[in-house]
């Protein structure tokens, strides 16, 4: 039965993953408006995209979907509800998100604002993932991916991330998939970004996440 401290404590977990999620989709939109090519993930999606004529929100929305079950099946202690938040929020979130970069940066940007929308777009994303993923409470699609995948080989975050993303660019890549300097960022950049700030940021989401709770957490583990 659920007292009202655990109720309490689960609410405050979702409400702290939320907002990495619009976060996380406005970086994506900067990488796409760059046009240099957008991380593994999104490239996948934007193949899916235009190989079944639906926008990117929609194959995001079908293809992390479709991961989100799967794996609830498979290896259901990555999932929880931020696998829920990402997966079924991220898709409107990029097309929410988009007109909004589109009208920052109308028509077609120059080289020095494509390059200045891979670095913002690299930080948005990066953040938002070292963010989030301390909470330990569920994760989106590409760090189930992730995550499962150090399990297996031993290895940390960020090498395993590089491994899932050169797969997911080499699937992108054989639907015809568009890549640039950006893709090669997001393959070897995200993870060794990623990584050094959750040193930082960890202590800063836990805290936003469970607060005095923490010893709640470990006894509901413990139990």
């Amino acid at each position: 039965m659920m007292t009202k401290n655990k109720i309490g404590y689960y609410l405050r977990k979702c409400l702290a993953v939320v907002p990495s999620v619009p976060v996380c989709a406005l970086g994506v939109d900067f990488f796409v408006k760059a046009g240099w090519g957008t991380d593994p993930l999104t490239m996948w999606e934007l193949a899916l995209s235009s190989t079944f004529n639906i926008s990117l929100g929609m194959a995001s929305l079908t293809f992390e979907g479709g991961i989100f079950v799967l794996f609830f099946f498979l290896n259901r202690k990555l999932v929880n509800f931020g696998s829920f938040a990402y997966c079924f929020g991220i898709g409107p979130c990029l097309d929410l998100m988009s007109p909004v970069v589109n009208a920052v940066i109308p028509g077609s940007p120059s080289v020095a604002v494509k390059i200045l929308c891979i670095i913002i777009g690299t930080a948005l994303v990066c953040l938002a993932l070292a963010y989030y993923i301390p909470m330990d409470f569920g994760y989106q699609t590409s760090d189930i991916l992730t995550l499962s995948l150090g399990e297996i080989i031993h290895k940390g975050y960020g090498i395993s991330l590089t491994i899932v993303y050169a797969i997911l660019f080499s699937a992108a890549w054989l639907l015809g998939g568009a890549w640039g300097i950006g893709t090669l960022v997001a393959i070897f950049g995200y993870g060794p970004i990623v990584d050094q700030l959750m040193k930082v940021l960890t202590p800063f989401s836990k805290w936003v996440a469970e607060g005095k709770a923490s010893k709640l957490n470990s006894e509901m583990v413990n139990n």
